[in-house]
């Protein structure tokens, strides 16, 4: 989906002009099949008409997540 939103946006050197990036990351963008920098993202999102949800990947890994642990027990005192 990066690969259409950067052809769809003018191109990697139009792309990395916006970003304010070297035409590479663009092309590393497009390799890895995300952006990684949430505002660069933003900017191919704006300038493609693509949701950034398809271009930015995941926020965390959702097996990274721990379970809420459960506050501190209190004891009464006898």
């Amino acid at each position: 989906m990066v690969a259409a939103a950067v052809e769809l946006a003018g191109g990697p050197t139009a792309v990395a002009e916006l970003c304010g990036v070297r035409r590479q990351s663009v092309y590393v963008w497009i390799k890895e099949w995300k952006v990684e920098r949430l505002v660069d993202a933003l900017k191919l999102s704006r300038a493609s008409g693509i949701p950034i949800e398809k271009l930015a990947g995941y926020a965390f890994d959702s097996s990274e997540t721990k379970s809420p642990r459960s506050g501190p027990t209190q004891t009464k005192p006898d």
